[in-house]
């Protein structure tokens, strides 16, 4: 029996969003770029799917323009930066997706000043956020929901921050929040966040690989690649019109029709604490403030790579680090550090993360494999 639990990497595509893809490209094949009837039609059918992804999340439709997933919604913020003739400051914390951290290297290169905040056991002081500002910072990028352990950030706060900070320089100040692991899994409001951009990818709510939004109140976005002008010349290039319906019925299947709590929160809150009440290892997720959907944990002195080889022998598929890090030697181990755990407890992190079709009885399953394999070999 296999028993998948890598949700945070990606979900397995719902039959109703699969479905909508499969209708939609048969239906709606054409360019919604042309000027003919199949072409208009296309182009009816995305604005349409435009504005119900706008009401789930509450803003206005003017704010959403469709990507290919959540790093390159990141990368259209960041790299507008590069059509600023005076370089500033930017800050991130040092737990970012690498879509951000490493497109910090391009700032760097370019003559911008980039500084990092650390983040101990994920969160982010906001004293020393208040302490990091002066007149030269031009964006702040603060990730919402952490990939690796699931921290949750205090997004509002942080924010109210930098708007003080505007008012006291009298200019604008770019905040941005990756909330790719948030959209679907944990209730929030864009409005009250008051984020001047997020980004989301649909493959993290059972929909298709490969689409995703881009929420930004930005006017005059400058994006860093130039195309046909698709996306009002944020995003060029053909609209993935089935992959964006089927993110849109993928959205309405965990939400409904507003940006209220996922039906199943409350089931998964319970899994998760079931996993931290069981397991017989060394708990690396926050004890507050974190999305019940991750729970990050240390086999230390064991490493992670052999011992979820080991669980994936059995059929348990589980992750050390996140799915993206494991793509980057050692980048999991690296934001680990950067919370402040010990290089130890980095060199034995495994992440299990849960969807709304994860069961007890796979919590049971994988508690009884992990504590049996860790009892073995560890204790």
């Amino acid at each position: 029996m296999e028993y998948y639990l890598d949700n945070a990497a990606t979900t397995k595509i719902s039959e109703s969003a699969l479905k909508a893809y499969i209708d939609t490209a048969t239906t709606y094949f054409a360019n919604p770029s042309t000027n003919y009837k199949a072409g208009q039609n296309a182009k009816l059918k995305l604005e349409e799917t435009r504005d119900e992804i706008a009401k789930i999340l509450d803003v206005s439709s003017n704010y959403i323009y469709f990507t290919s997933g959540g790093s390159e919604s990141n990368s259209i913020i960041l790299s507008s930066l590069l059509w600023n003739n005076s370089p500033g400051e930017v800050i991130i914390s040092k737990i970012e997706h690498a879509s951000n951290s490493e497109f910090a290297r391009i700032l760097k290169e370019k003559g911008w000043k980039v500084s990092t905040i650390d983040a101990p056991q994920g969160f982010i002081n906001p004293n020393k956020l208040k302490s990091m500002m002066n007149d030269r910072v031009r964006m702040v990028c603060l990730q919402y929901v952490n990939n690796v352990i699931g921290s949750i950030q205090n997004i509002e706060e942080l924010v109210k921050i930098v708007r003080l900070k505007e008012k006291e320089y009298n200019r604008k100040i770019h905040f941005h929040t990756d909330a790719v692991q948030a959209l679907a899994k944990i209730p929030f409001s864009l409005k009250e966040l008051d984020v001047d951009s997020a980004s989301f990818s649909a493959h993290k709510f059972h929909g298709p690989r490969g689409v995703g939004i881009l929420y930004t109140r930005l006017v005059n976005q400058q994006p860093l690649s130039k195309a046909g002008g698709q996306e009002r010349g944020v995003r060029g290039g053909t609209e993935n019109l089935p992959a964006i319906v089927a993110m849109s019925v993928a959205l309405k299947e965990q939400l409904g029709t507003t940006t209220i709590k996922p039906s199943c929160y409350d089931r998964i809150y319970d899994l998760n604490l079931y996993l931290r009440n069981n397991l017989h290892t060394h708990l690396l997720s926050p004890r507050g403030n974190y999305s019940p959907y991750i729970l990050a944990f240390s086999v230390a002195p064991f490493p992670s790579e052999v011992f979820t080889r080991m669980l994936n022998d059995k059929g348990f598929y589980v992750s050390s680090g996140s799915a993206c890090s494991n793509n980057v030697k050692a980048k999991g181990e690296s934001i680990l550090k950067a919370m402040n755990y010990s290089s130890e407890l980095s060199k034995g992190s495994i992440r299990i993360s849960l969807c709304d079709k994860t069961t007890k009885e796979e919590i049971v399953a994988v508690v009884n494999e992990i504590n049996n394999l860790y009892d073995s070999v560890v204790r």
